[in-house]
C-alpha cells in the first residue's frame, strides 16, 4: 500500500535509533530520531518518531541495508493512532549516509 495522502505528507531526515523489528510478515517498524535545532548555549535534543512500512520492496531494502545509526530520509504520511501515538507510515526510505 502506498502512503500518499496529500494532507498528511512529511519528509523527515534523521538517524535510526532502534533495531528494525518485524511486526508481521508484511510490515516493519523502527524508531527515527530527528535532531532539533537548539539556540546557542542551550542543550539540543531529538524528536523520536516510529516509522512503519508495509511495502515489500521497502521492507526488503530496510532489512538488507539499514541498521541502527544509519542516517535516512523518510517520506510518507503522518498518522495519529487511537492511543494518541504518532507514526510515520512510509513507502519511501532513502539512505543519506551510513555511520560506521
Amino acid at each position: 500500500m502506498t502512503f500518499n495522502n496529500s494532507g498528511n505528507r512529511v519528509r523527515v531526515t534523521g538517524f535510526i535509533s532502534s533495531d528494525i523489528t518485524s511486526q508481521s510478515a508484511y510490515s516493519i517498524e523502527f524508531k527515527l530520531a530527528v535532531p532539533r535545532k537548539a539556540k546557542r548555549g542551550e542543550q539540543s535534543f531529538n524528536d523520536v518518531f516510529t516509522v512503519y512500512a508495509n511495502e515489500s520492496s521497502t521492507i526488503t531494502f530496510a532489512k538488507n541495508h539499514l541498521k541502527k545509526g544509519s542516517v535516512v530520509i523518510v517520506k510518507g504520511e503522518l498518522r495519529t493512532l487511537n492511543k494518541g501515538t504518532i507514526k510515520i507510515c512510509s513507502s519511501n526510505i532513502t539512505i543519506t549516509s551510513v555511520s560506521k
